[in-house]
């Protein structure tokens, strides 16, 4: 059985008074028609609020990093966009310092799972709730994992080039930026192979294509201007002159959870030198894919186990068939 998304448990959801009466009042903007098939941006009314003021972010900063250095994660800014995450090197400067010195600290911060803190865990389902009602679709019963992220960069910082798995929503709090968003139903831009590789582990699987640049939709946001970003794509992000401050509303759906199995069952066929069938062409081939790689009444503790957990099948059918092409089959 999937993972079903839940609420957090006990307080952390609590309505918060101190919270707009509407998070998102753009009902204007194209939430029906495009969600999830291509990007666009919307107003919001977060843009001043105290939860992003930077005391306040240099506080849960330090909170978030109490519950696991995995929470939070501290860069250089100046990585080149078209390097990929591989080149992202770390800054040597403490967290909390990072977020208090951003305007001058060349930082690139990023808060994850946030919403563990009540104030923004009531914020988050604020904000489901209208993403619900704006774009029609039962989220609480299509999510698979959802997460709070606030992004805390330096002035002229860069987010290199890549893709993610999740459906976000971006809500611009402080500074400007230019988001570069491409097109992820286009192979020509990000590549059956690509993606295979990206959900088998490859985090800088999505190259950039410097001759697709003009192809890019270019969205220049600003305080109260929000982005959609469809699921798997690719973008790279430079900020204006004044430091930046972004909160990320971003989950994982189950089609595209179960799309994360079909990828990665395309990604062990390559290996074997076949030419696998892509999602969606095939409703027995995906049922199948899907079935080798499913674990009924797993339990995923966190969002990459969620996605990957099948791979140590996949590896055992690895191994397995190098032993049978090199004829070393253990007697039985």
């Amino acid at each position: 059985m999937q993972a079903e998304y839940a609420s957090p448990p006990g307080g952390a959801v609590a309505r918060d008074s101190a919270l707009p009466g509407r998070i998102i009042p753009d009902a204007a903007a194209p939430f029906r028609e495009r969600f999830n098939l291509s990007s666009f941006t919307f107003s919001h009314s977060l843009a001043g609020h105290p939860l992003f003021e930077i005391p306040r972010l240099a506080e849960l900063a330090k909170t978030m990093w109490g519950k696991g250095g995995g929470n939070v994660t501290c860069h250089t800014g100046e990585t080149p966009f078209d390097q990929g995450w591989d080149n992202v090197r770390p800054k040597a400067l403490s967290i909390v310092d990072a977020v208090a010195r951003i305007r001058d600290s060349g930082s690139w911060v990023l808060l994850k799972s946030v919403q563990e803190v009540p104030e923004y865990g009531a914020l988050m389902e604020r904000c489901l709730d209208e993403l619900t009602e704006l774009t029609g679709v039962a989220l609480r019963e299509e999510i698979t994992w959802v997460d709070v992220y606030i992004f805390i960069g330096s002035p002229r910082s860069v987010t290199p080039y890549h893709m993610d798995p999740e459906s976000t929503f971006l809500f611009q709090i402080h500074g400007e930026k230019d988001y570069h968003l491409f097109d992820p139903a286009d192979r020509t831009i990000l590549t059956e192979q690509e993606i295979e590789r990206y959900y088998a582990g490859d985090l800088s699987a999505a190259k950039y294509k410097g001759e697709k640049q003009s192809q890019a939709q270019v969205h220049h946001l600003r305080p109260g201007v929000g982005l959609h970003q469809p699921v798997r794509a690719p973008h790279w992000v430079k900020y204006g002159d004044d430091f930046s401050v972004t909160l990320s509303i971003l989950f994982l759906m189950r089609q595209y959870t179960r799309q994360a199995k079909i990828y990665q069952v395309n990604h062990f066929l390559r290996q074997l030198g076949r030419q696998p069938t892509p999602p969606g062409r095939s409703a027995l081939r995906d049922s199948l894919k899907v079935l080798a790689l499913s674990s009924p009444g797993h339990r995923p503790k966190t969002k990459s186990d969620l996605l990957r957990h099948g791979l140590s099948r996949l590896d055992m059918a690895k191994k397995l068939a190098g032993r049978l092409t090199r004829g070393h089959v253990p007697a039985q």
